[in-house]
């Protein structure tokens, strides 16, 4: 009998989650008596997107073009961050990996910066860089960086002692040892934590935007709340939560393709192949 491919029973229950999930909100809202003025269902968003009238403009074309500008604002931004937060949690790890003295010092720093709120720490950040891309790809850092320094730090760890002593048997030195061995080691962990990165980068980005700036999707939250655009609001809201699916979606992606025959399943491996 041919076994249903992962891949396929993944795909049905995520689009069985988003089923309920909308299929949710729409009772929601419409069971508990909220305003229809204020409070939208999916079927409102949707008519926002697609359907003439839906909101103002009265185009529908017209309010998806207005949108793709933001989109790509808070795009660049996320990427921008998320590229910051993964060069200095890389960074971070193999030099706290490589000292102890760094991990004594700079751990409790990290851990201390982790547990300050982003809202707290944006004013800051914003005090120091001013406006500009700069800021958000800080902002967006911020929340980045922590995970991936604990991640990475720990794939750097996982070797296992015997292959440490191989290395340095054979000749190999610290570098070796970090170049042919930790590093691919450290693969999987550093997907980990860029799966939680990711979407978070997206969360950091439309904060900083919606404190500090005139564009992107953050922005425009705030203005569709001034002038009541309701309809507008809550289609923000939505692309941002799949704008950051999308970005784990990517991450999760990427790593199949990277890790799939370096790291195989293991269901697949031949110890087990022969247990079934």
């Amino acid at each position: 009998m041919t076994r249903t491919p992962a891949w396929v029973w993944t795909t049905l229950c995520t689009l069985a989650t988003a089923l309920l999930l909308l299929l949710g909100w729409q009772l929601a809202i419409t069971l508990s008596g909220l305003s229809p003025y204020l409070a939208k269902t999916p079927i409102d968003v949707w008519r926002y997107l697609f359907v003439d009238g839906g909101g103002k403009p009265f185009d529908a074309g017209e309010r998806r073009a207005a949108l793709a500008p933001m989109i790509g604002v808070t795009l660049g931004h996320s990427a921008v961050g998320l590229l910051l937060g993964v060069t200095a949690g890389f960074i971070g790890a193999v030099a706290l990996t490589a000292s102890r003295a760094l991990r004594s010092i700079f751990l409790p720093l990290a851990l201390l910066l982790q547990t300050v709120p982003l809202i707290a720490m944006a004013p800051v950040i914003y005090a120091v860089f001013g406006s500009g891309i700069l800021t958000a790809a800080a902002v967006a850092a911020v929340v980045t960086f922590f995970p991936l320094l604990m991640n990475i730090g720990a794939g750097l760890t996982s070797t296992s002692a015997e292959t440490v002593d191989l290395v340095r048997a054979y000749g190999g030195g610290r570098w070796t040892l970090l170049r042919f061995v930790q590093l691919p080691a450290s693969l999987p962990s550093l997907f980990a934590g860029l799966k939680l990165a990711a979407p978070a980068t997206v969360s950091a980005a439309t904060l900083y935007e919606f404190l500090f700036s005139f564009e992107g999707l953050g922005a425009n939250l705030l203005t569709s709340k001034s002038y009541s655009d309701y309809g507008l609001l809550w289609t923000l809201v939505v692309i941002t939560v799949l704008l950051s699916l999308a970005a784990y979606g990517l991450v999760v992606a990427a790593e199949t393709l990277l890790l799939a025959g370096r790291f195989p399943p293991r269901a697949s491996t031949p110890a087990q192949k022969g247990h079934a």
